[in-house]
């Protein structure tokens, strides 16, 4: 099976080169980002350069480069939204797992995925406002030594970027003005009182009839950077009290294709708020393909109309490990150079070898790609250290 994948050199892209190459798919990878010294995945048959999601013509991009490929299946990662508004026109070009623009409009929008949320009767943190006046009037004044609120863009940047734990009310001004200087529209929200393990990730694939054929849960552990970044350190958990009262939402979506919902369990009133809604494949894949869940598999048959309807039933381990290396390494010494954290950090560096951690994006069975991926984000690290001069 020719299948192209895009993204496919982000670390999610990674794992599903290596999965689907390994299963014998011819793989082809598309992404603006190319690795070091040209090379790429050893599990890859070819790489095609495409420019980044943002610029206006993407889809017609995308589009053209599938006329040419003509592959079996169209795998779409992170830009599937950005794809999504010439889905009709690529579905009739190949196999394609994709919704329609109006259902990722829905959940990119983070008031509006509320909103939702709240027709469906899924928890979520109070919105205290979408422009300064409305913050300003809904702000508490107190919150018994936890954050007032949590500014984010309304459009999500990834990474936890962008977002702000306000704790001062006299500095809410002047973070508001700076954040949406930086990235756009702005919400602020209540902040959901609770430690990081008290998160869960929700992985879901739905088919072409917005059915549920997979699923999958995990606790987070640990993240970088602290409260609102990537997801470092997590385990497998069998909790799938918390699928359920998610399916109705994407039905009603006409969901098709990956989607990842973030939740907190409130550590006041004890209930599961939805925190962030990702529609695409979760950065944490590696976790749930050690588990049995093979996500890949399911989306190419899927793709090709070739599905049907998984029970909400367990059929995966608990207790398997997830890491990402290098900001999980960041993360434990974060913790050995402060005194309230000194001992989880110290406890915490057995971890690699106790638990046997999946998720590593740099692996020595696919030296190419550990190579490329090293040296380029050597090459991305330098820049941003120096960053080129403008001539005069």
């Amino acid at each position: 099976m020719r299948v192209l994948l895009t993204r496919g050199h982000r670390n999610a892209g990674l794992w599903l080169t290596r999965w689907l190459g390994a299963a014998g798919h011819e793989v082809t990878v598309a992404d603006s980002r190319a690795l070091a010294f040209g090379l790429t995945s050893r599990h890859a048959h070819a790489f095609e350069w495409l420019p980044e999601p943002t610029v206006p013509d993407y889809a017609d991009r995308l589009l053209a480069l599938v006329r040419r490929l003509r592959p079996d299946v169209l795998i779409a990662g992170s830009d599937a939204a950005a794809a999504s508004p010439r889905r009709e026109e690529l579905a009739r070009e190949t196999a394609v797992l994709m919704p329609h623009a109006d259902a990722y409009r829905a959940l990119l929008d983070k008031p509006t995925a509320y909103e939702l949320c709240a027709r469906f009767e899924i928890g979520h943190p109070r919105v205290l406002g979408t422009d300064l006046q409305s913050v300003m009037r809904h702000l508490p004044v107190y919150r018994n030594g936890s954050p007032l609120a949590v500014i984010k863009p309304r459009r999500d940047v990834g990474g936890g970027e962008g977002v702000l734990f306000l704790t001062k009310r006299e500095e809410l001004e002047d973070a508001w003005q700076g954040r949406s200087e930086a990235f756009g529209p702005l919400m602020a929200t209540e902040y959901v009182k609770g430690p990081v393990d008290a998160q869960c990730a929700v992985q879901l694939l739905f088919d072409q009839n917005s059915e549920l054929i997979e699923f999958f849960v995990l606790q987070k552990l640990r993240q970088w950077p602290p409260g609102s970044g990537i997801t470092v350190a997590a385990r497998s958990v069998r909790d799938l009290s918390l699928i359920p009262p998610l399916v109705p939402l994407f039905q009603h979506l006409r969901w098709q294709g990956p989607v990842e919902v973030e939740l907190k369990r409130d550590a006041e009133r004890g209930d599961w708020q939805v925190l962030e809604i990702n529609p695409r494949f979760s950065g944490t894949l590696a976790l749930s393909l050690m588990a049995g869940v093979d996500l890949p598999a399911s989306v190419v048959a899927a793709s090709l109309g070739e599905s049907r309807p998984r029970a909400i039933e367990p059929y995966y381990p608990g207790d398997l490990h997830y890491w990402n290396p290098f900001p999980w390494t960041r993360g434990v010494l974060r913790d050995l150079r402060r005194r309230d954290s000194f001992r989880q950090g110290l406890r915490e560096l057995s971890m690699p070898l106790l638990r046997r951690p999946v998720g590593n994006p740099y692996s020595i069975a696919d030296p190419s790609a550990l190579i490329g991926k090293v040296g380029f984000q050597v090459t991305e690290a330098l820049r941003r250290r120096f960053p080129p001069r403008g001539r005069g």
